[in-house]
């Protein structure tokens, strides 16, 4: 499996969220950190991204703004400083008309840490979106965004999976890097995430990264930030938490496809890590629709202090 597809599978592991958002005249929005990525595609006005981070960024219709692990950040209908953002607090009503939107969506984790790929880009990108398959999906996120329409909890996260895959490409190839890691390490990334099932040792996982087991393991933490026993034993529950999210499949069976001897060893593994039982895990998911979380708010009359430069 190629770094793209290892990276949105990982992401898949949470739960999909998205809200579409609407503002007329002076307002500001805080979108708080979360565990996971996402992104906010620009459909309607202009506006400014307020990063946690450095000056406002102005956008327009086409533009995306890709948040690959989930810090916090804001936007508004001028530069102002990330500071002056508003505390959380509900939101306005969508006003009719309105001057600008743009739709957001996340994959939210409930524990755990999103993939390799995504920790290491920078906290927020923008790109502008010139493929018309983005702005196709784009439209069909803003369609089920909602999540008031029957099938939207299954529509929205393949559009979701689609979008992540796309800017993705779009910023590696943008960057003209490939999107790869460390030679031997990612061979031994790759094992893990294919073969999750497998009791590697550091030894084994050295031999097929081809160092020694001393410079692998360094290198292993360096890239991924887990030593090598803890991104497997990561990747086995991420992997279980998606497929308890997504099918019907007995807890003896995930637990034997994940290398577990018994469904009660999986299970107290899973609860550590996710602190919660695997069997109560899959009913909150399964009764909790694809609702959009919202960002908090502020649309007091009057413009925003303008950006300390």
């Amino acid at each position: 499996m190629d770094k793209i597809s290892e990276a949105v599978t990982t992401a898949r592991a949470g739960r999909a969220v998205a809200v579409r958002n609407r503002y007329a005249g002076s307002w500001v929005t805080r979108f708080p950190a979360i565990n996971g990525a996402g992104l906010h595609i620009i459909r309607q006005g202009t506006l400014f991204l307020i990063p946690e981070h450095g000056d406002a960024v102005r956008l327009s219709p086409g533009d995306v703004v890709f948040v690959p692990h989930g810090p916090p950040h804001g936007f508004s209908d001028g530069p102002c400083a990330f500071r002056d953002l508003p505390p959380a607090r509900t939101p306005s009503p969508d006003p009719e008309p309105y001057d600008v939107d743009f739709v957001s969506c996340c994959y939210h984790l409930d524990r755990g840490r999103g993939h390799e790929l995504l920790t290491g880009l920078p906290d927020v990108i923008t790109l502008r979106a010139d493929d018309p398959g983005v702005r196709g999906l784009a439209d069909l996120l803003g369609e089920h965004a909602s999540g008031e329409h029957p099938g939207d909890d299954v529509a929205l996260p393949a559009i979701m999976d689609l979008l992540l895959v796309r800017l993705l490409r779009i910023w590696h190839d943008g960057q003209g890097v490939a999107p790869s890691l460390d030679p031997g390490v990612a061979r031994a990334l790759t094992s893990i995430q294919e073969n999750p099932e497998k009791p590697y040792s550091v030894r084994q996982l050295s031999a097929l990264a081809r160092m020694s087991p001393a410079s692998f393991a360094r290198r292993f933490k360096e890239v991924t930030g887990d030593t090598p026993g803890a991104y497997l034993i990561r990747r086995r529950l991420g992997r279980g938490a998606e497929l308890l999210r997504h099918t019907d499949l007995p807890l003896t069976v995930i637990a034997g496809r994940l290398g577990y001897a018994t469904e009660f060893s999986f299970s107290a593994a899973f609860s550590r890590e996710y602190g919660v039982a695997p069997g109560r895990f899959r009913r909150r998911h399964r009764d909790e629709p694809a609702t959009p979380i919202r960002p908090s708010v502020s649309g007091a009359p009057g413009r925003v202090p303008p950006a300390t430069r």
